[in-house]
C-alpha cells in the first residue's frame, strides 16, 4: 500500500512538472515571438508580417498533417472553422499592431484578461452556467485591467486600445474553439486555423508587399516557429496537467516578455503593470480553482 501511495504522487507530481515545463516553454517562445515581430515593425510591414508568421506556421505544421494522411482536414463546420480563423487572425494583427506602440510586457499583461472575459462570453452565448466565483474573477480582472490602462489617470495610447480589442477578438476565438471541440479533433482545428490564417492574411501582405532580406526572412521564419511551438507546448501543458497547476506559469509571459524588452529595447513595463497583470493574474488563478472544486464535488455526487 505504500509503495502504492508513493507510486501514485511521484505519477502525480511528475505530471505536474511536465505540465509546468510545457507551459513555460510556451510563455517563453510566445515572448520570442512578439519580440521578433517588435523588432520588425519598422522594417517589415505589419501586413507581411502577419502572413509570413501564418505561412510558416502552417509550413512547420505539414509534415505532422502528412503522417497521418491529411484526415484531419475533414469537417463538417467549416463555417465556424471560418469563425474560429478570422477572429485568430485579427488578434495577430491587433497584438503586432500593439507593439507598435507599447512595451512588450503591457501587450501581454493586458492579454491575461482573455480568460475572465472568455467565462463570460461562455455564460452568456453557450449557456455554461452562471457562478459568483467567475463573476468574482472578472471584477477583479476588470480591476487590473483597469490599474494597467488607467484612464482619466494617464492619456490611453492606441497600444493599450488594440491590445483591448486583441483580447475580444481571443475571446470570440476561445468561443469558437470551445464550439468546435464538441465536435471536431484538436488537430482539425488546429489545420483549419492555418489554412484560414495564410489564404486570409495573403491578400493584405500582397498590397503592401516589399521582399524582405534573407536576414529578415530568418527572422520571419523562426517567428513562424516559435509562433508554432507556443500552441503546441500549451497544448500539452493542458494535457499534462491540472488547468490550476499550469495556469500560474502562464504568468512567465510577463516577465520574459519585459526581459527580452529591456535587452533588446530598453523598453520595461512600469509598475502599474505588473500590479495589474498580478491581479488579472490571480483572479484567473481563484477562478480556475473554484472550477476544479466544483467539478470535484460534482464527480464525487454523481459517483455516489
Amino acid at each position: 500500500m505504500i509503495r502504492a501511495y508513493i507510486s501514485q504522487l511521484r505519477n502525480k507530481y511528475s505530471s505536474a512538472v511536465e505540465g509546468a515545463a510545457w507551459m513555460m516553454a510556451s510563455a517563453a517562445t510566445w515572448a520570442v515571438m512578439v519580440a521578433i515581430a517588435r523588432g520588425l515593425k519598422d522594417e517589415v510591414h505589419l501586413f507581411e508580417v502577419v502572413f509570413f508568421r501564418s505561412l510558416f506556421g502552417f509550413l512547420f505544421l505539414v509534415p505532422l498533417f502528412w503522417s497521418k494522411n491529411f484526415t484531419g482536414l475533414r469537417t463538417g463546420r467549416f463555417g465556424m472553422h471560418m469563425v474560429r480563423g478570422l477572429s485568430g487572425v485579427a488578434s495577430l494583427y491587433l497584438m503586432f499592431g500593439a507593439l507598435i506602440f507599447i512595451p512588450m510586457g503591457d501587450v501581454a499583461a493586458i492579454t491575461f484578461t482573455r480568460p475572465l472575459l472568455a467565462s463570460v462570453c461562455a455564460i452568456i452565448f453557450l449557456g455554461e452556467a452562471s457562478r459568483g466565483h467567475r463573476w468574482t474573477a472578472v471584477i477583479f480582472g476588470c480591476i487590473g485591467a483597469y490599474i494597467i490602462v488607467r484612464p482619466g489617470v494617464s492619456p490611453v495610447s492606441w497600444g493599450q486600445i488594440l491590445a483591448i480589442i486583441c483580447v475580444v477578438a481571443m475571446v470570440i476565438n476561445s468561443m469558437a474553439i470551445k464550439s468546435l471541440t464538441r465536435t471536431d479533433s484538436a488537430d482539425t482545428i488546429v489545420v483549419w486555423q492555418m489554412i484560414v490564417f495564410t489564404t486570409v492574411s495573403i491578400g493584405p501582405a500582397l498590397y503592401v508587399w516589399e521582399t524582405p532580406t534573407l536576414e529578415q526572412v530568418g527572422l520571419l521564419v523562426l517567428m513562424g516557429f516559435a509562433g508554432t511551438l507556443t500552441q503546441r507546448a500549451m497544448t500539452r501543458a493542458y494535457r499534462a496537467a491540472d488547468a490550476t497547476i499550469v495556469l500560474p506559469f502562464e504568468y512567465m509571459r510577463l516577465p520574459f516578455a519585459a526581459f527580452i524588452g529591456l535587452v533588446l529595447f530598453y523598453e520595461f513595463p512600469d509598475i502599474w503593470v505588473w500590479v495589474g497583470g498580478t491581479i488579472i493574474f490571480a483572479a484567473t488563478v481563484y477562478m480556475a480553482h473554484k472550477e476544479r472544486q466544483e467539478a470535484r464535488a460534482e464527480s464525487k455526487s454523481q459517483g455516489t
